[in-house]
């Protein structure tokens, strides 16, 4: 059964190459896993295509049901009754990856997929069992507010309803993982995964609705504003890191309006025409719309180049245009029998080159692409090989391998009948290689011709969520580091009573909790066993901030001031924000008390200050006409890492989440010996950060030790925000 599962930054799977340039659908679903994917399919359908047939039958106790309610879940849910021999039939269902489950009222059964609708397709004899149900109570609350929901609309497998006047609902399901969609006028609707394995009867769920934001503006391309282009944002900061929105088409006028939560958030668009646009950067209150937002093209052109292998040409490969400073896929094309490729359609700038044939699996750059006609000509190292198996031996179990050298969508094959994998082309530098299958998971780090096996193992944690008062908290989510290999993971968590199972490959972990306007519990280490394990995180003691802003100069207040609440270590922080309304007046969701409260509005001086100081602030901003107006975000080009130098030595204080340090494995407590080569020790910490970053795309080469060992990273640069 599948929940949705964020992973950190060079955790995701390699098919999604094409999802990260060609935007998904309103459910995540590519339209196709094809790199001759058209621009075509981007736009808005012009005529309805044919649908599948999905059938089945519903049993308990081997014996049919009839008039039990089955659900399908794909774009929308679909709900049908069996007849009286079990039997039950949906016609015309949209294609793409599908959900099946079954309920009455005291039984339910686990929800089957996704299973994969074809256009005119058939799905038959899907068989549904139903098991004892458990019964959940739950309520909506406002972010903002932390106030019921009144009226939401609840609709899971079970049962489609809508909350009280108290914000409460309930509902059954199996007692294992099932789905729930979540939405009330005025708030950002949420379909998440909601595991019952441990819940009670009567388990308590509480979900957090966000009043919806809202982003608006203009495509263009040379200055023209672009007809049915595809706008979308995706989250760059926090445990949501990844999230993006529904897609949306711009008008004929190149305008759109896409609907967000409250965060910074990462703009992008795809043309008709298939140039991929990248947006800005923007950071939006809970509630606020921010419009005249413009994502230009500006100038494009076309890219050509050629790779060769040992001299000779690599035909029939897939090549990526990966861009430098975001590690954005901007550019997709197969070589020919002369070893070249083709971008059309390419905005100028910096890129890094995936090559991808069968087990070849590398990558070249950066190019710096000018518009000037240069070929890229791309000369391929042999490369290393590495060769595993996993046991038990297995077919099909996803073997994935990442570096710092790496950036874009993930290196990853599947084993064959005898549980052996492939990889070719792999750079001279550890790497960190991960399995994981039906028999379990494993992580290693090797370096290309070690002799890899992967023992498969199911390893477990139940994990209790508390806030400071150790009442549950059964909405957030979960942020897994490895302590063996610096693989990163971020799971979303619905956790009727404040209790969820999560699965991880065995070994020592860190793990911690993020809830949305209520920052993080600190890290807990804990060692993953077969047996299981078990870890209690709490959060930090929160805070709602109330006040008022008004201009000291007149005593009047001031609309449209943007109150923001700053939590966390540097580099892996949240925050979150709200503007003050016409009376000056504004509410902060709950906030860690160790948070820091900053007030701004053009044409003042900023005022800050923590929030430990009292729940109430009234603020009065001091006129500052003559202003300079600093960039809104905190940019540079490095790996990400904070480090401290007061020791004499330079040790590695935090890793920034999703960093190419992270994806690397680089830790909290390592100590670095050299940077390119030449010794830190004795140089101005500075002077060491300075050599440390450089253009994105480009590599620097760190040694580290840990642990009385040494070993040597190679980190790609990107542009990091903070």
């Amino acid at each position: 059964m599948q929940r949705r599962i964020l992973i950190a930054a060079g955790l995701v799977f390699a098919l999604a190459l094409v999802f990260a340039l060609w935007p998904s659908g309103p459910e995540g679903n590519a339209a196709s896993e094809s790199s001759e994917a058209t621009p075509e399919a981007l736009a808005p359908p012009v005529a309805k295509l044919l649908g599948g047939r999905v059938s089945g039958f519903v049993l308990r106790d081997g014996r049919p049901v009839s008039r039990a309610r089955v659900s399908l879940k794909a774009a929308g849910p679909l709900v049908t009754l069996t007849l009286d021999d079990g039997r039950f039939l949906f016609e015309d269902v949209p294609s793409g990856q599908v959900y099946l489950a079954a309920s009455t009222a005291d039984a339910a059964s686990e929800v089957v997929g996704p299973l994969q609708v074809t256009p005119s397709g058939k799905i038959e004899d899907v068989q549904l069992t139903l098991t004892p149900s458990v019964k959940i109570e739950g309520r909506v609350i406002d972010l903002l507010t932390q106030q019921p929901v009144v009226k939401a609309t609840i609709i899971s497998p079970t049962q489609a309803s809508q909350t009280d006047e108290a914000g409460k609902f309930s509902l059954v399901g199996a007692r294992t993982q099932t789905w729930i969609d979540v939405s009330a006028p005025g708030f950002l609707s949420r379909t998440e995964w909601v595991s019952l394995e441990l819940a009670s009867a009567g388990g308590k769920l509480e979900l957090v609705l966000t009043p919806t934001s809202r982003l608006e503006g203009t495509v263009l391309e040379s200055g023209t504003p672009v007809a049915a282009a595809t706008v979308w944002a995706e989250v760059a900061d926090g445990a949501r890191r990844g999230d993006r929105t529904i897609n949306v088409f711009t008008d004929k006028e190149g305008r759109y309006s896409l609907e967000c939560a409250a965060g910074t958030l990462q703009l992008a668009a795809v043309t008709p025409s298939g140039i991929r646009v990248k947006g800005p950067l923007v950071r939006v209150a809970v509630g606020e719309k921010k419009t005249g937002i413009t994502l230009d093209a500006g100038d494009v052109s076309s890219a050509t180049g050629v790779v060769t292998r040992g001299g000779l040409p690599v035909i029939g490969a897939q090549v990526s245009a990966i861009d430098a400073s975001t590690e954005a896929v901007s550019g997709l094309g197969t070589t020919g029998l002369n070893g070249s490729f083709r971008f059309d359609g390419l905005t100028l700038g910096k890129y890094v080159l995936q090559v991808r044939l069968g087990a070849l699996m590398a990558s070249a750059g950066p190019f710096d692409h000018r518009g000037d006609g240069m070929s890229w000509n791309v000369t391929l190292q042999a490369g290393g090989t590495l060769v595993g198996r996993v046991e038990p031996a297995s077919a099909g179990v996803a073997v994935r391998w990442r570096s710092g050298t790496w950036s874009g969508p993930l290196a990853q094959t599947v084993t064959d009948a005898t549980g052996h994998f492939r990889f070719e082309g792999l750079p001279d530098e550890l790497l960190s290689v991960e399995a994981e299958g039906p028999a379990g998971a494993a992580t290693a780090r090797v370096k290309a011709g070690d002799d890899v096996v992967l023992v498969l193992k199911k390893g477990f944690v139940t994990v209790h969520l508390q806030d400071d008062t150790g009442a549950p908290v059964t909405d957030g989510v979960l942020v897994a580091k490895s302590l063996e290999t610096g693989a990163a993971r971020r799971q979303l968590v619905l956790a009727p009573d404040g209790v969820t199972r999560l699965d991880l490959s065995t070994g020592r972990w860190q793990l911690s909790l993020e809830v949305a306007g209520r920052g993080r519990s600190g890290m807990v280490d804990v060692t993953v066993t077969e047996a299981g394990a078990e870890v209690r995180l709490s959060l930090e003691t929160s805070v709602v901030v109330s006040g008022r802003v008004a201009d000291r100069s007149t005593g009047l207040p001031i609309n449209g001031a943007r109150v923001e609440a700053v939590s966390g270590d540097f580099g892996r922080g949240s925050r979150v924000s709200v503007l003050t309304d016409a009376r000056g007046e504004f509410l902060l969701p709950p906030v860690a008390r160790s948070g820091t409260i900053v007030v701004s509005h053009e044409g003042f001086a900023v005022q800050w200050r923590r929030v430990v100081d009292g729940a109430r602030w009234e603020v009065a901003l001091e006129p500052a006409a003559q202003q300079r107006k600093g960039p809104e975000f905190n940019q540079f080009e490095g790996v990400g890492m904070t480090l401290d130098g007061r020791s004499g030595s330079v040790m590695v204080t935090l890793v920034s989440e999703g960093s190419p340090a992270e994806r690397a494995g680089v830790q909290a407590g390592d100590q670095i010996l050299t940077v390119d080569g030449v010794a830190v020790a004795g140089q101005d910490l500075n002077t060491v950060v300075g050599r440390i970053r450089g253009p994105s795309g480009s590599p620097v080469v760190l040694r580290f030790q840990r642990g009385g060992q040494s070993f040597e990273l190679t980190i790609r640069r990107r542009l990091l925000t903070l």
